[in-house]
């Protein structure tokens, strides 16, 4: 994670520095709209707990929660406004889906010879506000922002199969406190349109509370539910995006 946040902050500084330069040399603002509409999809990379694949090496109803999540996809629509020289303000509203490694589980909980677990896709909304920065040429732009907001997150259903039944876990949904910083480069095609291109990290700390296991046993089925246990899991996501701005 530390890897990429770095690369992020590196990537966010060139673009900073660049932007500067073509601000100071007299090629800042130009005729670019006030008012840009985005549509991004991409790579969504778990990092941090989401994207954790090792056992737990506490009991297995520790309050670490390790997601086992894949990369997977990612898409934002975004409405940036700015209202005093390069500053703005951007709302963005977007998810990433990220399947289950049920596989690697698997293999990590050592599982028994003929047992496997297989699990539902992690959907993590984002739904975030803060400033922006655009910066450089009319045709081509330098945008950085740092956003804050809702993060929600699911957790898969896992089912655990052996030989005579199998069972079933699952947990409620869960929001909490999230952010999202990142930066990248449009460039306007017409007065009307534009290509995006973007990197960008997003973090929150998710607590699932509560729990269900499903345990079926041929024709018997037994259900426990606790609706106290609290996991705890870091959800850390890169992305890498394009997309198409509307100048409005």
């Amino acid at each position: 994670m530390k890897k990429h946040i770095l690369l992020l902050a590196a990537v966010c500084t060139a673009f900073m520095l660049k932007a500067g330069d073509l601000t100071v040399n007299g090629h800042g603002g130009g005729g670019d709209s006030k008012l840009t509409i985005g549509i991004s999809v991409g790579a969504g990379i778990p990092m941090g707990d989401l994207g954790n694949k090792t056992r737990d090496t506490v009991a297995a109803d520790s309050n670490k929660a390790h997601g086992f999540a894949n990369t997977g996809f990612h898409f934002n629509a975004s409405a940036s406004y700015i209202f005093a020289g390069p500053l703005g303000v951007m709302v963005s509203i977007g998810g990433n889906m990220n399947s289950f490694d049920g596989p690697t589980y698997t293999s990590v909980n050592k599982y028994p010879s003929g047992e496997s677990a297989t699990g539902t896709s992690y959907y993590i909304g984002e739904y975030l506000v803060g400033p922006c920065l655009s910066l450089g040429q009319s045709s081509l732009k330098i945008n950085i922002h740092a956003l804050v907001g809702l993060v929600t997150a699911n957790a898969p259903t896992v089912t655990t199969t052996f030989s005579g039944g199998s069972v079933v876990s699952s947990q409620p949904s869960t929001s909490g406190f999230g952010y999202n910083f990142g930066a990248g480069i449009k460039y306007n095609f017409n007065e009307k349109m534009g290509l995006l291109v973007d990197l960008g990290y997003t973090g929150a700390t998710e607590t699932y509370t509560g729990y269900t296991y499903v345990q079926n046993y041929g024709s018997s089925t037994l259900t426990t539910t606790n609706n106290g246990h609290k996991a705890i899991m870091n959800v850390g996501i890169f992305t890498a995006t394009v997309g198409i701005a509307f100048n409005l």
